[in-house]
């Protein structure tokens, strides 16, 4: 690894200096934007581990997920245990015959059959300043770290889930190789407030009272006059930390990720060095990685590092906000070259609420998983949506037939890849865009709770489509049930209009269109959040799946890539891997009619850490952009899907030939087989 020419002076900031003389660090301070207190846990990994939460593969592989004794009083290891299950089966597919345990896993790559891992775990939160939100940060030192060869990683949290979101995907790598991880939520997780009830989640994730909460609360709106009379009048709402901080957090990711290397380094001085100064960002690989949100927030921190925190990055399936430019176009195999690229996620995400629950409708999406060829009422209400959009001036056809075709067209011509259609019944059957839409837009324009953006707020609902109060269990045990985004853990949207659901759809569109006040604050918002694209020259590797349904990427990795081109030119160290027949959610793989289809986008974030290691430590080159082209797994003539094999998963190949990925003329192209 090259040497950085400073050494950062974590928790104190910059130490003045003259000359050439290096910058001096004080690394056996804590940080001083840490708030509260600081746990520390030691894991035998036997009884409790760090990676499984002492499951274990197979305590993973159960769809059972672990118990409570007491539903209403879970104690913290029984939350961080369920969590931990949670998330790994939320992210990955546990099933053997798609590879988990074989190929990837906890147990690969470890001396421990079932991958637990002994360790200590460090948790605290932290505030960029006082007018902020807590933060979660966690770092995991295995027993397995070696101080001669110290690696850290990142990992913040993809979505909105809370601290343990990204211990299934780049916790599993970083734990496995011996190296410390750190985790940040990004200032979202579990961080709801149950308004009529008055209860709020500390720092591991236990139910407290709001009033006395304080310091100790991961989130707790201001008690308000207003706030009290919001809830007389909307009754067992829940503000959400992700959609009502009024912060718009995501514009502060990459500071998060920062302050996790800093915090981490602290935390490793304290743990094996005494309190003595021995781990420095001088002398410690570090990697900033992880999926999705947080492969936003890692790449985001690179192009913020003015420190020198970060060595290299590794990044799968990132959602990238990027302002849009004309300079480059994106072409794949001998299309027309695209240059409607670098939609940002709740432009089109606001698009695709509105449009794909016609286009669902074709043939091939009705016999697709979650398709609703085989429920005629789910049918007749899709029918039904793609009228309205007739009615309200958004399609010009006058057959369902038409409408359903015009909203395949509409799709298509966003930059929406084919490899991608069929998945469409799984984002209208999850409410995917819906969910979207109400989360962000209230995120980017700073709404609160009290706004009832839309028409739209948070609750459980009853039968008789009313707002109710939540169980005592519900709510205690949301921690580790909780993906950190409505709808979930009981919590589903909650009317305070009443809207046709088209209707809902399109006043959140139309935040992303119009130029109202509040449209403008979304507008503002989502400015706040783009990249740079300007890497600073350190090596780079973004891994994405050509069917991602949910980070599409002519909006993001591929135009990414494009406007690093501009942004850096000859200094450039970014390689971009694209796999074929691999899409956002490795979990529904597990599923009838995704397993005969696409393989696992976890294996390739692996190898591009591998690979990322590799260069740094021993120099290896990177290969160079490519298509990986993967097989499917075959089906015998009773229907059986073939278990998942190497065959499959063919390398990310040192010399990729006609699979490499070229930028001429500022086209970046895209081969096909």
């Amino acid at each position: 690894m090259t040497h950085k020419s400073l050494v950062v002076l974590l928790g104190l900031g910059l130490a003045s200096c003259s000359g050439d003389k290096a910058v001096t660090v004080e690394t056996a301070q804590a940080p001083d934007f840490l708030v509260g207190e600081m746990s520390r846990t030691a894991y035998d990994g036997t009884s409790d581990d760090l990676l499984t939460g002492g499951l274990g593969l197979s305590g993973l592989q159960s769809p059972t997920p672990p118990a409570f004794a007491d539903d209403d009083k879970p104690t913290v290891a029984e939350l961080r245990t369920r969590a931990i299950h949670t998330n790994y089966r939320a992210l990955s597919d546990t099933t053997t015959a798609g590879g988990f345990g074989r190929l990837f896993g906890p147990n690969v790559g470890s001396q421990n059959p079932e991958g637990k891992v002994a360790g200590v775990e460090y948790l605290s939160f932290m505030k960029l300043d006082a007018n902020h939100q807590n933060v979660t940060l966690m770092v995991q030192i295995p027993k397995s770290f070696d101080p001669e060869k110290p690696c850290l990683i990142t990992g913040p949290s993809s979505g909105s889930r809370g601290i343990y979101g990204a211990i299934g995907t780049v916790g599993e790598w970083a734990l496995n190789k011996g190296c410390a991880i750190t985790y940040t939520d990004k200032g979202t997780g579990t961080g709801f407030h149950y308004l009529t009830s008055g209860k709020v989640f500390d720092l591991r994730g236990q139910l407290i009272d709001a009033v006395t909460a304080g310091a100790r609360s991961s989130f707790t709106l201001p008690l308000t006059p207003e706030l009290k009379d919001y809830n007389e009048k909307y009754p067992h709402r829940v503000a959400v930390k992700h959609a009502h901080s009024g912060l718009n957090d995501e514009k502060n990711w990459g500071q998060y990720v920062l302050s996790s290397i800093t915090f981490a380094f602290y935390v490793l001085n304290q743990e094996l060095a005494g309190g003595q100064v021995k781990f420095t960002p001088e002398n410690t690989l570090v990697i900033a990685s992880s999926i999705s949100q947080g492969g936003h927030s890692s790449l985001l921190a690179a192009e913020q590092d003015t420190q020198g925190l970060i060595d290299a990055v590794a990044v799968g399936e990132p959602n990238l906000p990027l302002p849009q430019n004309s300079d480059f176009a994106i072409q794949m195999g001998d299309q027309a070259p695209f240059r409607n690229h670098s939609k940002h996620i709740y432009d089109y995400s606001t698009m695709l609420n509105l449009y794909q629950p016609c286009a669902v409708l074709t043939e091939d999406a009705l016999k697709a998983p979650f398709g609703a060829g085989a429920n005629p009422v789910a049918k007749q209400v899709l029918t039904a949506h793609c009228g309205l959009l007739h009615a309200r001036g958004l399609l010009m056809a006058e057959t369902t037939r038409g409408q359903i075709v015009e909203s395949v067209t509409k799709i298509r011509e966003m930059g929406v890849l084919d490899e991608t259609l069929a998945l469409g019944s799984v984002n209208v059957a999850i409410k995917l865009w819906a969910t979207l839409a109400v989360n962000y837009g209230n995120t980017y324009g700073r709404f609160s709770v009290t706004d009832n953006l839309c028409g739209l707020s948070y609750a459980k609902m009853g039968a008789n489509g009313q707002a109710m109060a939540q169980t005592t269990a519900e709510m205690a045990t949301a921690f580790a049930t909780s993906g950190g985004i409505a709808p979930v853990a009981g919590l589903t949207f909650a009317p305070t209009e009443l809207k046709l659901p088209i209707d809902y759809g399109l006043c959140y569109r139309e935040l992303m269109t119009s130029t109202s006040d509040m449209a403008r604050r979304v507008q503002k918002g989502i400015a706040e959040t783009y990249h740079t694209a300007d890497l600073q020259g350190k090596p780079t590797i973004i891994v994405h799946g050509q069917a991602d349904a949910l980070v599409h990427v002519n909006h993001s990795s591929r135009a990414y890539l494009g406007l690093n081109h501009l942004a850096e030119g000859q200094k450039s160290n970014l390689r971009y891997y694209e796999i074929s027949n691999a899409h956002h959610f490795d979990a529904f793989n597990a599923f009838p009619g995704f397993n005969s289809r696409f393989v696992p986008m976890h294996h390739y974030l692996s190898q591009s850490l591998d690979l990322m290691y590799d260069h740094m430590t021993t120099g290896t080159p990177l290969p160079d952009s490519q298509v990986v082209w993967t097989i499917p797994r075959q089906s015998d003539d009773k229907g059986k899907v073939a278990d998942l094999s190497e065959h499959n998963l063919p390398g990310i190949l040192q010399t990729p030939g006609h699979a490499r990925i070229k930028i001429e003329q500022g086209i970046v192209k895209i081969p096909v087989q």
